[in-house]
């Protein structure tokens, strides 16, 4: 009876640790890379919303639609300028076989005595000066090339998609908004990603510290006595620059000194974190245990 005593307490003590913490910092729940905003060019006009709060999109999908009647109208500009281009170096290609032949015939005929060397000596150049023209043509395509791909990007740019896949969280804009300088946003996402809390831990606590530590997490409104069942999760990265907090106002006045430690939720954690309502940006208490 006394050693299935002991082992339930050992079992008990190894999954559950409650009082044992030897660090405790305040920490902040967040997505691994941050929330997304999704910016829009200034002054930029919306004709079509999309997506709405709580949308879960995915990567590559619609999310608005800016007026673009100015950007379809340059691509038409850069389509026209290109095909110009290519008419006038085609133009110019089709006199290059006849005028290297005939400056070729008259360097012969000039080398035989029958023609005199000026007049071959004139088509080399005239050869030459229409190869000239040819390259400048090209190039000129080439450019006009460059022209219509920019025009196009700029096009595609009127498109605001997700660069993700994600929830949708705040929408900003409806048709016929328009951003101005000081506010570019026109929505913000939640990825799919792991969800992570950064921790700001005193100085006074950063020997404790080790990667892989156990931690448990509580609503910033508990008390450090609290019964509340804490969300587990380990530390997975330890800062190397000290930074001011962000998160302790008293620590603020006093100029305290913390370093950002990440943890990650343990597998069986997300559920808790719903079942306790944290959200993502809420502060929580991290208890760190040995």
């Amino acid at each position: 009876m006394t050693a299935c005593h002991d082992q339930d307490s050992s079992t008990t003590a190894a999954t559950s640790p409650v009082t044992d913490y030897v660090a405790m910092a305040r920490g902040k729940v967040d997505v691994e890379g941050g929330l997304l905003d999704i910016i829009a060019p200034e002054n930029a006009v919306f004709s079509q919303v999309n997506v709405h709060v709580g949308d879960i999109v995915k990567h590559g999908q619609v999310l608005a639609q800016l007026d673009n009647q100015a950007d379809r109208l340059a691509v038409s500009q850069a389509q026209a300028a290109l095909e110009q281009a290519k008419a006038q170096q085609t133009a110019q290609a089709i006199h290059l076989p006849a005028t290297a032949l005939s400056a070729k015939r008259l360097q012969k005929a000039a080398a035989l005595g029958i023609a005199q060397q000026q007049q071959a000596d004139d088509a080399t150049q005239a050869a030459q000066q229409a190869q000239a023209e040819n390259s400048v043509a090209l190039a000129a395509t080439h450019i006009a090339e460059q022209k219509v791909a920019e025009a196009e990007y700029a096009l595609q740019k009127r498109t605001l998609r997700a660069p993700q896949d994600a929830e949708v969280i705040k929408v900003f804009v409806q048709p016929g908004s328009v951003l101005t300088a000081e506010q570019r946003v026109a929505f913000t996402l939640l990825p799919k990603h792991p969800i992570i809390i950064r921790a700001e831990v005193n100085e006074s606590f950063i020997p404790k510290i080790k990667i892989g530590m156990r931690a448990g997490l509580l609503p910033d409104s508990a008390s450090t006595t609290s019964k509340i069942t804490p969300i587990t999760a380990h530390v997975t990265q330890i800062g190397k620059v000290y930074e001011p907090t962000h998160l302790n106002s008293d620590a603020i006045q006093q100029n305290n000194r913390v370093i950002v430690c990440l943890l990650t939720l343990d597998s069986s954690a997300e559920q808790q974190l719903q079942s306790q309502h944290l959200l993502i940006g809420q502060n929580v208490l991290v208890k760190f245990y040995d």
